[in-house]
């Protein structure tokens, strides 16, 4: 009996011993991409040589950003990029000219024709109004956000995914939303973080799902709520909005680059004291969803690094907004 006690003992000892080990070995990389960025390149298919990249850190010069990030999204990119460029249009229509933006796909080393696709809509549009970053090779959704984000140019910063899930006329919402925040709680910084909520859905999805998948979902929230609190209920809807200071702290800082970014991102923005809040949207299951089984044990995994590498070990830290100023610019020039 002895024997045994010492043998589970050992093997629970060695489990975690390894799972430690791997969580701080993916960390270093992490790290180590943020401190050295892989190229992305700012696209302008009528020009030889690519123009030189905007900054988060430079003053806005858009009221609005959106950006998509894109991968082997030829099939799906088209209709949202339809409804974002018309929902736009008829809003700039209706403000008046000093309603500004633009929309920047960031192509995460697709395979497929969404470059060229995307690059039809800046012929289409122009380049001020629709961009095209293409990274050099695919590092994950993210990565591909965070670049996105880093060179943008707007006041306030959307990420919506490729899907078109989401009406981006739902945008409205969250603007309503971000500005309470940044009247009522950041007067002096105007910082603030709206997350688009699928929360009022649960109930109807949990009935047409599998109860395995119910309770992997369960498993999940329970894991997000450890890491980073229940003050958010759906933390990886992909419909959010930032204000530019809050967008050059956390992206900044983020490191995840796949599936789990957007809980660092919340981890991150309670560090900073910036408010954030979470608003109901519109959302539609869409075909051709790239979440598997073997997702949901990346997520947990990536959950864990945050709680480890933040909370437990300070295996990553915290940047300042002067301290960004390095790591940022290395992000923009690559």
């Amino acid at each position: 009996m002895m024997i045994l006690c010492l043998f589970v003992l050992f093997s629970v000892g060695a489990a975690i011993f390894i799972l430690l080990t791997s969580i701080i070995n993916f960390a270093t990389r992490l790290q180590l991409s943020l401190e050295r960025p892989i190229p992305v390149t700012l696209e302008d298919f009528e020009s030889l040589s690519p123009p030189a990249s905007p900054s988060i850190q430079d003053p806005s010069s858009k009221s609005l950003s959106i950006i998509i990030p894109a991968f082997n999204e030829q099939d799906r990119l088209g209709a949202t990029l339809d409804e974002a460029m018309n929902y736009l249009q008829q809003r700039r229509n209706v403000s008046g000219p000093h309603f500004t933006y633009e929309v920047i796909v960031v192509d995460d080393g697709s395979r497929d024709e969404t470059v060229r696709l995307a690059a039809g809509y800046v012929q289409r549009y122009g380049f001020d109004a629709v961009r095209v970053l293409k990274s050099s090779r695919n590092m994950g959704k993210g990565h591909a956000v965070r670049r996105g984000c880093l060179c943008s140019r707007g006041e306030v910063v959307l990420f919506m995914d490729a899907d078109g899930a989401t009406r981006i006329s739902d945008l409205e919402k969250l603007e309503c939303a971000l500005r309470k925040l940044t009247e009522e709680k950041s007067a002096e910084t105007h910082q603030g973080v709206v997350f688009g909520s699928r929360s009022h859905l649960e109930r109807a999805a949990m009935a047409q799902r599998s109860a395995l998948r119910n309770i992997l979902t369960k498993g999940f929230h329970l894991l997000v709520t450890l890491v980073a609190g229940s003050k958010i209920r759906d933390t990886q809807c992909g419909f959010k909005l930032f204000s530019r200071k809050a967008a050059l702290l956390l992206f900044g800082n983020q490191r995840l680059q796949r599936w789990c970014f957007d809980v660092e991102l919340l981890h991150l923005a309670e560090q900073f004291e910036i408010p954030v809040s979470e608003v109901s949207v519109r959302w539609t299951e869409m075909p051709g969803s790239k979440i598997r089984f073997t997702s949901i044990l990346h997520m947990a995994f990536e959950l864990l690094t945050i709680k480890i590498c933040y909370q437990v070990l300070g295996l990553w830290k915290v940047y300042s907004e002067p301290e960004l100023r390095e790591l940022i610019s290395l992000a923009i020039m690559n």
